[in-house]
C-alpha cells in the first residue's frame, strides 16, 4: 500500500534521512529508534508535511511526494501527531468533526453520528467528555481523541507518531491494546520509542538511528538481535521474556 524508496529528508540544507527504503502493508509496520533518529521527519515527508530532498513515496501505486498535505490526507492517509496536537478550546465532538471533513470520505451528518458511536465504543472514556474542552482531558484521553479523529475520516492507512509519548505505563498499555484492534482491520505505521511495548504487537519492525534504517526484521527476529537488546532493552531482558504468547 506504501512504498518508500531512497527516501532523504531534513531541514535548512542538513540532511535526517538518509536514503529510507520501506514498504508498509497490512497489520502494523513499526519504526523504533531514540529520539533524533528521524522517525518524526519521516512521518512529516509521507504526510506532505515536509517536502523530501530525493526519492519515492507511493500509495496504492500513485506518486504523492510532490503532492501537499491536505491532498495527501484526501487519498486516504489518515495522521495521528505526536502529543495530539487538538483544537484544545473546542469540544471533543467538534475535534472529531473536524476529522470527518478530512480524508477522502466526506462523511454526511448521519453518518458522522455512527461513526461517533464507534469511537465511543472504542474509546469509552471518551462518551461522557464529548461536550469538554479537548484541553481539560487527560493525556492518555487527548491521545485517544486524536486516534479517534483520524479513524473519522475513514482513512486506508493510518499513520502514528509516537502515539505514547508522555503517558503512564498503565495507559500506553491500554492504548496499545487499542491501536492492536485497529490494526486488524486498517494498515498502521507506527513510530515508537516503547520497544519492550510496541515490538510484540507488530507485523514488520525497522531500527532507526541517525536517519537510516540499521535493522529491520521480524518482531522475533527483532527481540533475537543482540545489539537491539543491548541498547534498546538492557543486557539483562531476553526475546523470550518479551515474544508475545503463541496464537497472539
Amino acid at each position: 500500500m506504501l512504498e518508500v524508496e531512497g527516501l532523504s529528508a531534513g531541514y535548512y540544507g542538513s540532511t535526517v534521512l538518509d536514503g529510507i527504503s520501506f514498504a508498509s502493508g497490512p497489520g502494523i509496520t513499526l519504526v523504533i529508534g531514540p529520539n533524533g533518529a528521524g522517525k518524526s521527519t519521516l512521518v512529516r515527508s509521507l504526510v506532505g508535511s515536509l517536502r523530501p530532498v530525493r526519492g519515492r513515496i507511493r500509495f496504492e501505486g500513485r506518486s504523492i511526494e510532490s503532492l501537499r498535505a491536505e491532498r495527501i490526507a484526501e487519498l486516504g492517509i489518515g495522521t495521528v501527531p505526536e502529543r495530539a496536537r487538538l483544537f484544545g478550546q473546542l469540544r471533543v465532538v467538534d475535534n472529531l468533526r473536524i476529522g470527518a471533513r478530512l480524508g477522502q470520505h466526506r462523511v454526511a451528518a448521519a453518518d458522522f453520528r455512527a461513526d461517533l458511536d464507534a469511537m465511543i465504543a472504542l474509546f469509552p472514556d471518551l462518551g461522557p467528555k464529548l461536550d469538554q474542552p479537548a484541553r481539560l482531558l487527560s493525556g492518555g484521553q487527548q491521545q485517544m481523541v486524536a486516534i479517534a479523529r483520524a479513524l473519522v475520516s475513514h482513512p486506508k492507512l493510518l499513520i502514528m507518531d509516537e502515539p505514547t509519548t508522555g503517558l503512564y505505563p498503565t495507559l500506553v498499555k491500554e492504548l496499545l491494546v487499542k491501536v492492536e484492534q485497529v490494526a486488524r482491520d486498517l494498515p498502521i505505521l507506527l513510530t515508537e520509542q516503547n520497544v519492550v511495548q510496541t515490538v510484540p504487537i507488530a507485523r514488520h519492525v525497522h531500527v532507526l538511528e541517525a536517519g537510516r534504517f540499521v535493522h529491520s526484521g521480524t518482531p522475533q527476529e527483532i527481540l533475537a538481535d543482540d545489539r537491539v537488546r543491548r541498547i534498546y532493552l538492557g543486557e539483562e531482558r531476553t526475546p523470550s521474556a518479551l515474544a508475545p504468547p503463541p496464537g497472539g
